[in-house]
């Protein structure tokens, strides 16, 4: 099975040059690539990690730190080589990076994205209605981390500039 040769781990800085190609090749543009960049020389933290197959990047997903809630975490980019995505490389790369952002105390993820897809992982737009954020609608999502880490909030939504400028 392709998972069990699949090497998932947190991306080091010769992974760089690998996972903007793979973002280019995923998307077929350059914002992607061009929105990884910017986010991981951001100041804000992140939490990057790859899937490794025999030393090729065939899937990448970024987590980057939010201004609003406690705790917040923006989930985007999300890709995986076209060649290889029927084989539960996205999902398995999403449930590691929610596993590692709750293991490091983050509180909540949002997410701009398919609501089939993302609410397999427990994303609810519910949870963004009462929420200012640049985006709104049954696309914009959040996974609480932590039990009821959003309760009451009706706050901002602060993404970090990069994904203003994509």
């Amino acid at each position: 099975m392709i998972l069990d040769k699949t090497e998932f781990r947190p991306a080091i800085p010769e992974d760089r040059l690998g996972i903007l190609a793979l973002q280019r090749r995923a998307f077929g543009r350059d914002a992607e690539a061009e929105l990884v960049d910017r986010l991981i020389e951001g100041p804000e933290r992140t939490i990057s990690m790859v899937a490794d197959l025999d030393g090729m990047i065939v899937g990448h997903i970024l987590l980057t730190e939010l201004r609003g809630p406690e705790g917040a975490l923006a989930l985007a980019p999300l890709c995986v080589d076209p060649d290889w995505r029927d084989f539960l490389i996205g999902t398995e790369l999403t449930n590691r990076a929610l596993a590692s952002a709750r293991d490091k105390g983050w509180m909540s993820v949002f997410v701009l994205g398919d609501p089939v897809y993302y609410g397999r992982f427990g994303f609810k737009a519910e949870l963004t209605r009462e929420m200012d954020a640049p985006w709104s609608g049954p696309g914009f999502m959040a996974l609480e981390l932590v039990p009821r880490a959003l309760d009451g909030y009706r706050g901002a939504v602060v993404y970090p500039e990069a994904f203003l400028e994509s």
